[in-house]
C-alpha cells in the first residue's frame, strides 16, 4: 500500500522535509516511489514554506494512497480537498471546573 508521507532531511536542529509517496513498509528515510514536493519548516518567520505537485498528489489519492496525518493536515490547509477526510480529529482532554477551582485554593 501507498502513503504519502514526510521524509527527514536536513541537519541537526534545522529540519527539512520532503513530501513523498511510497510503500508503507519501507523506513522513512530510505527508497521512496516519487518525490511530491518539500515543506521547510524554518522559512517565512516560523510559518514554513510547502511546496508541491497538486495534480500528482491528487492522482496518489484517487488511486488510494493514504497520507500520514502530518501530510495530510498540511495538504488540506494548501487546497488539497481530497486530503481532509483522512485527517482524524486529535482527542484533548477537558479540564472539569471543579478540578480547576480546587487547584486555585
Amino acid at each position: 500500500m501507498l502513503v504519502i508521507r514526510l521524509a527527514r532531511l536536513g541537519k541537526k536542529k534545522q529540519a527539512f522535509y520532503r513530501l513523498v509517496a511510497a510503500e508503507k513498509s519501507r523506513a522513512v528515510q530510505k527508497k521512496y516511489v516519487s518525490s511530491l514536493g518539500y515543506y521547510n519548516p524554518r522559512t517565512e518567520n516560523g510559518k514554513g514554506e510547502f511546496v508541491f505537485d497538486k495534480e500528482q498528489v491528487e492522482t496518489y489519492l484517487k488511486n488510494g494512497a493514504q497520507p500520514s496525518q502530518t501530510a495530510a493536515r498540511l495538504l488540506a490547509k494548501n487546497g488539497v480537498k481530497l486530503a481532509e477526510k483522512f485527517i482524524e480529529k486529535r482527542r484533548t482532554i477537558e479540564k472539569k471546573a471543579a478540578d480547576t477551582a480546587e487547584n486555585a485554593e
